[in-house]
């Protein structure tokens, strides 16, 4: 009788458990140049991907940087976002410091003024024989800042939108804060309203 009712008991929790529904994930993985199809106005993947090379590319033709003597630092200021979206804009220097140190051999150097603090105490800390050092030498100043902007016109009518967002970039010598270059980069997308940007 024991077997029956245990029997019973797995029995009826097959059943049970075979009519609930698990979600299944479909996760598909695009190459960052891909179109998503997700749709949506704001900036995509491909823009940040186009924009970056096409900086970098045009930062190596300021004679600033083409005829230097010795090797320009360049550091990076945060970009500057005036669009409606919700971006994470330090991935525009980023990715175009990533671009210009993978394919100038040497043209230009970044410093990484975002993590002085850190520097100034391993600096510190070689110097009081805590940690050894290959050289001495002292912190290399800034030539160059690179910054940028990103500023968008929207509109809307009924479920529709569109959006124009320019994003623009500057290096800025650092001794007489003259702009030496600039370029920029524009898109325009239509779409319907209800994706959202992270």
């Amino acid at each position: 009788m024991k077997y029956w009712a245990l029997l019973m008991v797995v029995s009826l929790t097959l059943v049970l458990s075979s009519c609930a529904t698990v979600p299944v994930s479909h996760t598909s993985t695009i190459l960052p140049d891909n179109d998503d199809n997700l749709g949506g106005t704001g900036i995509e993947s491909t823009d940040i991907l186009t924009v970056s090379r096409k900086m970098a590319l045009s930062i190596l033709e300021v004679p600033e940087i083409m005829r230097a003597n010795g090797t320009p630092r360049i550091a990076l200021l945060p970009v500057k976002n005036n669009t409606r979206f919700i971006i994470n804009k330090d991935i525009f220097t980023q990715k175009i410091r990533i671009e210009l140190n993978k394919n100038v051999s040497g043209k230009v150097r970044f410093l990484a003024r975002d993590r002085m603090d850190d520097i100034l105490k391993e600096r510190q800390a070689k110097r009081n024989d805590l940690v050894t050092a290959s050289k001495e030498g002292d912190l290399a100043g800034v030539d160059f800042y690179l910054t940028g902007e990103l500023t968008g016109l929207s509109k809307a009518a009924n479920s529709s939108r569109s959006d124009y967002i320019l994003m623009s970039f500057q290096l800025i010598d650092a001794e007489t804060s003259d702009i030496i270059w600039e370029d920029a980069y524009e898109t325009k997308r239509v779409g319907a309203a209800g994706v959202v940007y992270q």
